[in-house]
C-alpha cells in the first residue's frame, strides 16, 4: 500500500510541476496525491482502525479552514470538488494513522509522516488559493520529511519481525 501510495504521490508531483496554470492539470495531480491517501488510509486500517474523535476533531478543523479561507477562492467547481475531496481523504488518512495498533517506533513516526502530508499541502493550499506565500519554503523540507518518517515506520515494522 504504501509503495503504491509513493508512486501515486510521484506522479503528482509530476503534474503539480507541469501545470502551468492549467486546472485540470492540477485537478490530476490532486486526483493522483488522492489515490496516494487512499493507500496511507488503507495501510493504517489494514494495520489498527480509524480514531472518529480525533477524525472528526481534525475534519472540523480543515472545513473550517476550507469554507473561510479556500474556498473563497476557488473559482472552478471541479477544482473546489478535488480540493474538498483531497482535504476529506487527507483528514481521514490522519484518523486512521492516529489508530494504528504498533509499538511505539513505527506507530508514531508513521502519524508523524501523515501529520508532515498535511502540513505541507497546508501550506501550498495556502499560497495557492490564499496568496500567502511566505511559508513556501517549508513545503519541499515537510514534504520529503514526510516520506522518510513514513519509509522509518516500515523499516521499524520490518526490525519488529
Amino acid at each position: 500500500m504504501i509503495i503504491g501510495a509513493f508512486l501515486f504521490s510521484i506522479g503528482g508531483d509530476w503534474f503539480m510541476s507541469n501545470r502551468h496554470d492549467n486546472t485540470e492539470m492540477f485537478v490530476a495531480g490532486i486526483a493522483l496525491f488522492f489515490i496516494a491517501h487512499i493507500g496511507y488510509l488503507l495501510y493504517a486500517l489494514m494495520n489498527g482502525r480509524i480514531r472518529w474523535i480525533f477524525t472528526a476533531i481534525v475534519l472540523a478543523g480543515f472545513l473550517v479552514f476550507f469554507w473561510l479561507l479556500l474556498y473563497p477562492s476557488i473559482n472552478s467547481l471541479l477544482l473546489m470538488f478535488a480540493v474538498l475531496g483531497y482535504l476529506l481523504i487527507s483528514c481521514f488518512s490522519m484518523g486512521a494513522a492516529a489508530g494504528i495498533d504498533a509499538r511505539p517506533a513505527e506507530k508514531w513516526s508513521f502519524i508523524f509522516g501523515i501529520f508532515l502530508v498535511l502540513l505541507s499541502d497546508t501550506i501550498i493550499a495556502i499560497g495557492e488559493f490564499v496568496g500567502y506565500r511566505e511559508l513556501n519554503f517549508l513545503i519541499l523540507p515537510t514534504y520529503y520529511a514526510a516520506h522518510l518518517s513514513i519509509t522509518f515506520s516500515l523499516i521499524a515494522k520490518r526490525v519488529k519481525r
